[in-house]
């Protein structure tokens, strides 16, 4: 791929101008989190959280914080789990007409045994059939009410390591009207262990027309690019290498686009970044709930550095946002102390 004719994304009608995307991620990729992400990311393509299908429908909570998105939140993938096609189009119209996200995607990857009990996510791998009669149904369902909204399928190498069906589950999405495939580069056997299976990337972008956006262990701008080039594929898709750092779409996007690596982020980018967040999740859910929730991003915010481990165990106890800021304070205040000691020892 020649980076320096960097060209914009087509996913059916719609044309995306990045080919760096943030992954779904329950419990994060909420309207907080992908605020903070399109600072440094405006054109990519980000995707909420898992919605259950029959979840949505049988509680009739079209209103739910789940859905929601601010002006701004776009381009926006909406991701959806089903496994019974009457109530995926019920979930599936009520988004398009009331959310108007400019595609939407079908979980058939998710390990989870929750999930996958309930014949949804990787499940539907072991059921291709009936995920071709999803797809297809869904397609032109959404045609038929003039509202031709992109379909795109998220899904893995397969079952586990006996039933890697990837390449010809990828056709059948392909036939069935998708306009876009993910490949998670695992297997729902390995959940999110290590050992990810890049080179199915390549092989999977040979077999299909429509475009392949590649999933799976990719943490950094090297990364990105290494696949990019060597596999041929139209785009990443970040997830939990974006946890702590939600610069990282945005700067490998930049990267793609202009041939220059971003400068590593400092100490005090990474500490700004986390207090924002966390303030913007208190203004969103609460005190109470916005700094609970926030414990899990703090973990991922302070590492990298020496004596990072002893503020993350304190910040799983934080119960204010006041103690976000202490802490996080008094590690730039040591931070500021270690680099004036090793100036000074320089002398």
């Amino acid at each position: 791929m020649n980076f320096n004719a960097y060209q914009p994304l087509k996913i059916g009608p719609v044309t995306v101008n990045s080919r760096v995307m943030l992954a779904p991620m329950a419990g994060v990729t909420d309207v907080v989190f992908r605020g903070i992400v399109r600072r440094w990311a405006p054109e990519s393509l980000i995707c909420t959280e898992m919605i259950s299908s029959n979840g949505l429908v049988y509680s009739k909570r079209f209103d739910a914080p789940i859905l929601d998105k601010t002006v701004s939140d776009q381009p926006i993938a909406y991701q959806l789990a089903a496994h019974r096609e009457e109530v995926l189009l019920e979930a599936a119209r009520t988004i398009t007409r009331e959310r108007q996200p400019d595609t939407l995607d079908l979980n058939m990857g998710c390990p989870v045994k929750k999930i996958t009990g309930n014949f949804e996510g990787c499940a539907l791998m072991k059921e291709p059939e009936l995920a071709y009669k999803l797809i297809s149904a869904l397609v032109k369902a959404l045609e038929q009410d003039g509202t031709p909204t992109p379909i795109t399928v998220k899904f893995r190498l397969g079952w586990d390591s006996e039933h890697m069906n990837y390449k010809e589950f990828g056709q059948m999405c392909q036939d069935a009207g998708a306009a876009m495939v993910t490949l998670h580069a695992r297997t729902r056997a390995q959940g999110y262990k290590p050992g990810c299976k890049w080179e199915a990337f390549g092989e999977l972008k040979e077999a299909l027309s429509i475009p392949v956006i590649a999933n799976g262990d990719i943490n950094t701008m090297e990364d990105a690019l290494h696949i990019m080039t060597t596999y041929g594929v139209d785009g990443v898709m970040i997830g939990r290498g974006s946890l702590g750092q939600p610069w990282l779409i945005g700067e490998i996007d930049k990267a793609l686009k202009s041939g220059v690596a971003p400068a590593e982020p400092s100490i005090e980018m990474r500490m700004e970044s986390a207090f924002e967040h966390a303030r913007l999740l208190v203004d969103y859910r609460g005190e109470n709930t916005g700094v609970r929730e926030m414990r899990r991003h703090l973990t991922d915010y302070v590492k990298g550095f020496a004596g990072a481990s002893q503020y993350r165990h304190r910040l799983t106890a934080v119960n204010t946002l006041q103690d976000v800021r202490d802490i996080l304070d008094e590690i730039l205040e040591a931070q500021a102390s270690e680099h004036l000691a090793l100036a000074l020892s320089a002398y």
